[in-house]
């Protein structure tokens, strides 16, 4: 089940009408509904992207054709589904603004599609979808390093994205050790579109990585970038190249976009207990991120918050502040911690 709703049910419950980007009201019944979906696709304009040997096939064609042709499989199948796209035709628009209009338009998804290549390695082939982390290994960074170089193209860019260079491994000190509320829901989504991908026709499953990407740190919602093959490879390339194969990649995203919204639109109840009357000393907290990382009392992640609790759940670290006993005074306290963690919830435990 997505989220891990069932498994964490005994130690949390979320309260829907906090959830960053969902229209739900809390109550016993309620549930949250997957409402919005951003499509992007990747370069465009005069930032082609990656390009074929042979100068015929460019990566942003590519990119605009499965995003366009996913986001028709959305319209027909979800029609209470808002699909949204950064680009609809070849243009150029700055990764930033990317970000901003998933951003703007409260979105709960946010899908990223893009298409690979290793100069020089024509052996190397496959699918791969990135979530935001600060996994730098050295060919995840090859990726980022690709990816985020398209900001050289815009005008001004050191003071849009604050000084980042691309090119500067001592950049990506930029990307502390946090991971936003929307983490795991991104992992989650992560794995459905690989599990589908490797179906084919790009069979080459390379995996869910982590990678400091400008475009996924930006957004404030579960987001995914999905790398569809290799141009650089002869057998993907012949894939790539092709309509009806490009269709099958749009076909197997959709899928997992299909999977995750049932997930996210399942029913999460909610039992308002009296304020004198807290069951097994369960209280309210806010969470207001959770990492890969163990961080230490006092971390500077932690923003001058104090009391930061900390609980390890499926490999993840979950860290949480306060003690309420009513979801009211939770809510009001709430208020103050997203000045520092916009994406903050509560949680019952």
């Amino acid at each position: 089940m997505l989220f891990h709703l069932k498994r964490c049910f005994a130690f949390s419950i979320i309260v829907p009408l906090l959830l960053t980007g969902a229209d739900a009201h809390a109550g016993n019944g309620s549930s949250v509904k997957l409402r919005t979906v951003v499509i992007d696709a990747g370069h465009g304009g005069h930032d082609p992207g990656t390009i074929s040997p042979d100068k015929k096939i460019k990566e942003s064609t590519i990119n605009l054709d499965i995003a366009l042709t996913l986001g028709k499989k959305i319209d027909e199948a979800f029609p209470d589904v808002k699909v949204l796209y950064t680009r609809k035709k070849d243009v150029f628009i700055p990764l930033a603004q990317r970000a901003d209009i998933a951003n703007r338009n409260n979105a709960d998804l946010f899908i990223s599609i893009h298409v690979n290549s290793v100069p020089k390695k024509t052996g190397v082939r496959g699918v791969e979808t990135f979530v935001m982390g600060t996994d730098k290994s050295a060919s995840n960074m090859e990726v980022c390093k690709r990816e985020n170089s398209v900001i050289l193209l815009e005008k001004d860019y050191s003071t849009t994205y604050q000084g980042f260079d691309p090119s500067n491994a001592e950049s990506y000190i930029f990307f502390n050790l946090m991971q936003n509320a929307s983490f795991e829901q991104s992992i989650e989504m992560a794995s459905l579109v690989q599990k589908q991908l490797k179906k084919g026709p790009i069979t080459v499953d390379r995996g869910i990585k982590q990678a400091p990407i400008l475009v996924l740190w930006k957004t404030t919602m579960p987001a995914v970038l999905v790398e569809v093959g290799f141009l650089s490879n002869p057998s993907d390339r012949k894939i790539l190249a092709s309509k009806s194969e490009r269709n099958r990649i749009a076909d197997n995203i959709f899928k997992a976009f299909s999977a995750f919204k049932n997930g996210y639109d399942e029913e999460i109840a909610f039992v308002e207990e009296p304020e004198t009357d807290i069951p097994d000393g369960k209280v309210f907290r806010i969470q207001i991120m959770a990492s890969s990382k163990n961080l230490g009392e006092g971390s500077p992640q932690f923003k001058g918050l104090k009391n930061v609790e900390k609980q390890r759940i499926n490999g993840l670290y979950k860290y949480t502040v306060g003690s309420y006993s009513s979801q009211e005074k939770a809510a009001a306290a709430l208020k103050t911690v997203k000045e520092k963690f916009p994406e903050a919830f509560i949680v019952y435990r």
